[in-house]
């Protein structure tokens, strides 16, 4: 406390009051009770009025005291209150915004100055047209990735699109900067039968934040938004196969096929551990350093009765990323479509309808063609089995076709007459299978053949010559046949001439003769006929 320019303490000037207080007293006592200096002794009445005069001068002091006191303690208590000042939250309010998102009890001069939600109609088609003029003069300088199959413009929207992977809709105005983009809305194209693969409403907002500020940073935005949207397909479809081949692996081609997942960086099938890219518990985007993993789905696992050349590999597809990170399916070995002209068959999935067992179904068909257009090449080059167009016949699916990769795709090879053998490919297993018509061989037969086929003892081509000489005489036909060549026509004559001796040294064969005589008579005249013309 400052007094006279000087700093006094506060307890200093409560002494000195009270000091003064009792001197006062003092000397009003002493002059109450011996008088004044001139020896007069004040009346009743003076002594009151001195009385009262001292009990109002220190009552005076005192509340200067207390005033100054308390001044002092609210200059010093000033600023602590500032700081602990706290505004008063209007709880009420708050819980009927978050219950009902909205506040009724706005006053009515306020809800008529609002904004409104949307422009009048004279007003929304002009700017609507600048703003699309605006966001086709930014594309013009945009690189759009190679990869977006579909860009168009319409209402100040752009709509971006990759097949099998996603759409994306976007416009300019990233928090208030017309030279940002903003994306609108999110939309992933991977999916499987049931449908697309969903994202949840909170994860996909996420995934769009994160991308608008990748992309505001970016000299290359639309770069950045492809890379990080592939990689998250790629993620998505590689976990639909694998998803897809467990199932298969444990269901309907349980024992048949098998799967191993294979890394791009070693071809020893070791397994790979994440992936790229993918999103975190927060809806933030991760990158790892490890690639993502291929899968290799096997099949025909019988490798010694499959009829092919011993300590060959089981055949199988790779399903895997390519240089261009682009999923690719790749056959072991050569394979050729039925339905595209026996030209080598290209093997691709649908990203937006995964189908594992679609693939594998139409990979087994492609190679079961093949296979039987191999032997049907080497049986055609064989004198004694292929004597005309119609003795070895390949029947399957055709180019008008649909796709139904079940079909029964078979070989059909001419015994004698009029009877042809079977020789077809088990779509699960890869065996090869034998059958004989019109019933001119026993099923054993055909089956010890068949046995002998699977395990590469024989050829095919020697597989039909022993069915063809296990034909009884008893259950030939003969057949009326039209010949094209004169060389033709003289081995089928000598044929018959060949086997009407030989019928008639036998005593059944002589009964046999007698049986088919006219039937011969009539083509063996044929024949003499073809000749002579």
């Amino acid at each position: 406390m400052e007094v006279g320019g000087e700093t006094v303490e506060f307890m200093a000037l409560v002494q000195r009051v009270a000091e003064e207080s009792y001197l006062s007293l003092k000397e009003l006592m002493k002059k109450s009770l011996k008088g004044d200096e001139l020896g007069r002794k004040p009346s009743y009445d003076e002594m009151k009025i001195d009385l009262l005069r001292f009990i109002d001068k220190t009552r005076q002091h005192l509340l200067g005291l207390y005033v100054t006191r308390a001044a002092d303690l609210l200059f010093f208590v000033h600023k602590e209150l500032q700081h602990a000042a706290h505004p008063i939250h209007d709880i009420p309010s708050a819980i009927e915004v978050f219950r009902t998102g909205g506040y009724s009890r706005l006053p009515k001069c306020i809800e008529d100055i609002g904004i409104k939600s949307t422009l009048p109609e004279a007003e929304l088609k002009p700017a609507l047209k600048k703003l699309s003029t605006l966001v086709r003069s930014k594309l013009l300088d945009t690189v759009i990735p190679k990869e977006v199959s579909n860009i168009s413009v319409s209402d100040g929207i752009v709509t971006l699109r990759v097949d099998g992977e996603f759409k994306v809709l976007l416009t300019l105005g990233y928090r208030c900067h017309l030279h940002l983009w903003r994306i609108l809305h999110l939309e992933l194209l991977v999916g499987e039968k049931t449908g697309p693969i969903k994202l949840e409403t909170s994860r996909r907002y996420a995934l769009g934040d994160d991308l608008e500020r990748r992309m505001a940073v970016s000299e290359n935005p639309f770069n950045i938004l492809y890379t990080i949207l592939h990689e998250l397909c790629v993620m998505l479809v590689m976990d639909t196969i694998v998803k897809q081949a467990k199932i298969l692996c444990q269901g309907r081609w349980r024992d048949v096929i098998r799967f191993n997942l294979i890394s791009d960086s070693s071809q020893t099938g070791e397994i790979g551990g994440k992936t790229m890219i993918q999103l975190g518990q927060d809806s933030e985007l991760q990158f790892s350093g490890l690639e993502i993993p291929g899968l290799k789905l096997t099949y025909w696992l019988d490798t010694e009765n499959g009829g092919r050349e011993p300590g060959s590999p089981a055949p199988f597809v790779r399903i895997e990323l390519g240089p261009d990170r682009q999923v690719r399916c790749v056959h072991g070995s050569f394979i050729v479509d039925p339905l595209t002209g026996n030209k080598e068959a290209t093997l691709t999935i649908d990203q937006s309808c995964i189908d594992v067992e679609k693939l594998l179904v139409r990979a087994i068909a492609c190679n079961r063609h093949t296979r039987l257009l191999e032997i049907h090449e080497e049986l055609r080059r064989n004198a004694e089995i292929c004597c005309g167009p119609e003795d070895v016949v390949l029947l399957g699916m055709k180019e008008d076709d649909t796709e139904d990769y079940y079909a029964d795709e078979v070989l059909k090879v001419r015994g004698k007459g009029n009877s042809y053998f079977t020789l077809g490919v088990n779509i699960r297993s890869g065996h090869f299978f034998l059958l004989s018509s019109n019933g001119i061989l026993d099923r054993s037969v055909v089956l010890r053949v068949e046995d002998r086929l699977n395990k590469g003892l024989i050829s095919p081509a020697s597989a039909f010559l022993r069915l063809r000489n296990n034909i009884p005489i008893s259950r030939m036909v003969y057949r009326p046949m039209v010949f094209s060549s004169l060389s033709k026509c003289l081995a089928v004559a000598a044929e018959l001439l060949f086997s009407l001796y030989f019928l008639s040294q036998l005593c059944l064969g002589r009964l046999l003769l007698l049986l088919l005589l006219p039937q011969i008579v009539l083509d063996l005249s044929g024949y003499l006929l073809v000749l002579w013309l």
